[in-house]
C-alpha cells in the first residue's frame, strides 16, 4: 500500500465568508484527497479549541493561518511515511503531538481537516464508498438504513438577527417515509413557508443555515407558521411531518433566568420546563435539543422526568461530542439522544468512539453540520457509516444541499450492495 507522501493545508472561506482550513493528503502513488472543516456559530463552552489567529488586522482575528501552519509544519512531517489505512494511528499521532485535553495546541480545526482527508483517501485507496469504509470503525451494527433528515426551516438565536429566540425550528418527516420522500417533504414545505412569509410581507431573507429569519412576535408564532407551511404544502401535520426544536438555551440565558419573547417576565428553570410541556402538547413536538443551558442540571433533570416519554430530548452544548460530558449526562439520565459533531472533538475516530458509547447506552444519534459550512459532503457519508438515526444539515437550500444530495447518491449505492 502506498504511504503518505505529503500533507498540505491552506486557508479558504466558509459559507459565512469566514476563513476555515482545507487539507490535501497525497500518497506516494499520487492519489490524493481533500477535506475542509466547518465552524460553529453557537458553541458549547466545553468544545475542543478551534484555533484562530486573533490578528485583529486580518479577518478581524478569524484567520486560520496558525492552524494551517500547524498542519504543514507539525502534523504533516509526523504523518509522512504512514499507512493511510491506519486511521487510528494517524489520529492518535496528532493527539500525541497536541498533548492537551481540548486540542488547544494544534486546534481541533487543523486536526479534523487532516483526519477527514485521511479517511477519504483511505476509502479511495481501498476502492470503497466512503460510508462503507467508515463502517469498519464501528462495532455496533449500522445496517443499511439512511438517517432521517431534520430540516431547519426557521432560524433564530445566534444564527439570525430576527426576534426568534429558539435557534432552529425543524421539520422532521415521519420515520415511515423513504429518504427521497423525506427530501421532497422538506423541500416543498420550505417553498410553502417562503410563500406564506411573502404573502404576509414578512422577510424571506435567509440565515446562516439557509432557514428563513422573519421577525415573528414569539417563538410560538414560529411553530404555528411551520405547521401552516406543512399543511399548505399538502402534507398532514403530525402524520407526514412533525416539528422539533433546537432551543440552544445557552443563547438566551441571562444570569439564572431565561429571557424569550413569549412573555415579558423571564422564566426560571421550572417555568421554562412548564412552557415546554405546553409546546409539546399544542404542537405535537417530537424533538427538543438543548432545552436548558449546559450547566442547568436541575432544568435538564426536570424535563427528562416530565417529557422523556413523549419527546426525544437531545444534548449538544451539554455533551459536545465529548466522552466525559456524555458520561455526566448518562449518569444523570437527562438525554435520550446526542448530537455528534466531529469538529467538537477534533478527529474522526474520537467522534465515532463517542457515538459508539451513546449507542451502547441506548441513545439516538444525531449527526450535525455547523453554522459555517463548506462544500465538503463528508458528514453525509459519516452519518450513514456510523448508523446515525437522524441528520441535521440545515435547510434544503444553498450550500446545504450538497449533503442532502449526497444522501441520495448513497441510497442508490446501498441498493447495489
Amino acid at each position: 500500500m502506498p504511504k503518505i507522501k505529503a500533507v498540505k493545508a491552506r486557508e479558504i472561506l466558509d459559507s459565512r465568508g469566514n476563513p476555515t482550513i482545507e487539507t490535501m493528503i497525497t500518497l506516494s502513488n499520487e492519489m490524493s484527497a481533500v477535506s475542509s472543516v466547518p465552524s460553529g456559530v453557537s458553541k458549547g463552552s466545553f468544545e475542543a479549541v478551534e484555533l484562530r489567529d486573533q490578528d485583529q488586522g486580518r479577518f478581524k482575528g478569524m484567520g486560520v493561518l496558525s492552524a494551517v501552519k500547524n498542519v504543514n509544519e507539525l502534523i504533516g512531517p509526523k504523518l509522512v511515511g504512514m499507512d493511510v489505512l491506519d486511521q487510528k494511528k494517524i489520529d492518535s499521532s496528532m493527539m500525541e503531538i497536541d498533548g492537551t485535553q481540548n486540542k488547544a495546541k494544534l486546534g481541533a480545526n487543523s486536526m479534523l481537516s487532516v483526519s477527514c482527508a485521511a479517511v477519504k483517501l483511505g476509502a479511495t485507496a481501498s476502492s470503497l464508498p466512503l460510508f462503507l469504509y467508515l463502517k469498519q470503525f464501528v462495532q455496533s451494527n449500522s445496517g443499511k438504513k439512511l438517517p432521517i433528515p431534520m430540516f431547519n426551516l426557521l432560524e433564530g438565536g445566534k444564527h439570525a438577527g430576527a426576534s426568534l429566540n429558539f435557534q432552529e425550528f425543524l421539520l422532521i418527516p415521519a420515520s415511515s417515509k423513504s429518504y427521497p420522500e423525506s427530501l421532497r417533504i422538506g423541500s416543498e414545505a420550505y417553498q410553502s413557508l417562503k410563500q406564506i412569509l411573502f404573502d404576509r410581507s414578512e422577510s424571506t431573507l435567509l440565515a446562516d443555515e439557509g432557514g428563513f429569519s422573519p421577525n415573528l412576535a414569539t417563538n410560538q408564532s414560529g411553530l404555528k407558521t411551520i405547521r401552516e407551511a406543512i399543511e399548505h404544502a399538502g402534507f398532514s401535520y403530525a402524520y407526514d411531518a412533525f416539528i422539533g426544536l433546537d432551543v440552544a438555551a445557552n443563547s438566551f440565558l441571562d444570569g439564572n433566568v431565561y429571557k424569550i419573547s413569549d412573555r415579558s417576565v423571564a422564566y426560571d428553570s421550572q417555568d421554562l420546563g412548564e412552557f415546554y410541556k405546553v409546546l409539546v402538547t399544542d404542537y405535537s413536538l417530537i424533538y427538543i435539543e438543548d432545552p436548558f443551558s449546559e450547566n442547568d442540571l436541575k432544568g435538564w433533570k426536570k424535563i427528562a422526568s416530565d417529557l422523556s416519554s413523549k419527546v426525544l430530548i437531545v444534548g449538544d452544548d451539554l455533551t459536545v461530542t465529548n466522552p466525559y460530558r456524555l458520561q455526566q449526562a448518562l449518569e444523570n439520565n437527562v438525554v435520550g439522544g446526542i448530537i455528534i459533531k466531529p469538529n467538537q472533538i477534533g478527529t474522526v475516530t474520537e467522534a465515532i468512539a463517542v457515538s459508539e458509547i451513546a449507542k451502547f447506552k441506548g441513545l439516538k444519534i444525531v449527526v450535525s453540520h455547523r453554522g459555517g459550512e463548506t462544500m465538503d459532503d463528508f458528514i453525509a457519508d459519516f452519518a450513514v457509516g456510523i448508523g446515525a438515526d437522524y441528520v441535521k444539515f440545515g435547510a434544503p437550500a444553498r450550500e446545504r444541499v450538497v449533503k442532502y444530495n449526497r444522501l441520495l447518491e448513497i441510497e442508490e449505492e446501498l441498493k447495489r450492495i
